[in-house]
């Protein structure tokens, strides 16, 4: 309802229309506006709640785990593991929660969009649509090699933290026999191997991020040529209306990460 005001504005003010209408359209795009603010923020609120608890549970459950084990069941368990299970594996349930109810709703979303873009654009609209899901697998494939560099960080990062650890242990052995340049360079090099797999991740990141900011302009221009070229002409409430459906049909397209 929101994306059809804010094209029926642009024809009131291209018509220049009575003042009654424009107040009438303007409240009503206002109080929508308003209306579906209040919902995604309460929403947004609850799911962060979950994630909270979740979260929160997940860290007691690990945490009173390890202190239950015996010591023949940690040997093939670093202390680093246990550390990386409690900060960052269970603090991604809690960065999922939000995006829950939005996977169990993008089909519907996505249909919507699609409806609604056949109504505006006709045939045209999926001219925009194949540039979408081109753009698509190509996400999935920096995607899936974001997610090799997190495991080879996470590992060195097991690692590194299991060598503090060690070092925390026996430091006055290591103080007495005066080894600290020694295990200071041994993870100093555990370190920086940890920030190369960090900058791999951070460059993929970047690309994948300038892919999904450019797909907005490429899926534009594709469908508006095509809708131009078919013989129609491209009026500002139908390019304005055009372009807000198919950021909402990108949104569902983009939680490659969850």
């Amino acid at each position: 309802m929101n994306i059809f005001l804010k094209g029926a504005l642009i024809v009131y003010v291209y018509a220049d229309g009575a003042l009654w209408k424009g107040l009438i359209l303007a409240f009503g795009f206002f109080s929508i506006s308003f209306f579906l603010a209040l919902l995604n923020g309460q929403q947004m609120l609850n799911a962060y709640h979950v994630g909270v608890k979740i979260r929160t549970t997940l860290i007691s459950a690990i945490y009173r785990k390890a202190l239950k084990m015996a010591s023949t069941a940690k040997k093939d368990t670093t202390v680093g593991e246990i550390v990386n299970l409690m900060a960052v594996d269970a603090h991604r349930f809690f960065e999922m929660s939000p995006y829950i109810l939005m996977g169990i709703t993008a089909p519907m979303v996505m249909g919507l969009a699609l409806f609604f873009l056949w109504t505006v654009l006709g045939v045209s609209a999926f001219s925009g649509l194949a540039v979408l899901l081109a753009m698509f697998p190509i996400s999935g494939i920096i995607a899936s090699r974001m997610q090799t560099l997190q495991y080879k960080q996470m590992s060195v990062k097991d690692e590194r933290v299991k060598s503090i650890s060690e070092i925390l242990a026996g430091i006055k052995v290591i103080k007495f026999y005066a080894w600290e340049l020694s295990f200071q360079q041994s993870i100093g090099e555990t370190r920086e191997q940890e920030l190369s797999y960090l900058r791999g991740a951070a460059v993929l990141n970047a690309g994948t991020e300038f892919i999904w900011t450019l797909t907005p302009f490429l899926v534009s221009f594709v469908s508006f040529t095509t809708y131009v070229m078919l013989g129609n002409v491209l009026m500002a409430e139908t390019a304005f209306v055009s372009i807000v459906l198919f950021n909402i049909l990108r949104l569902p397209m983009t939680m490659r990460k969850f």
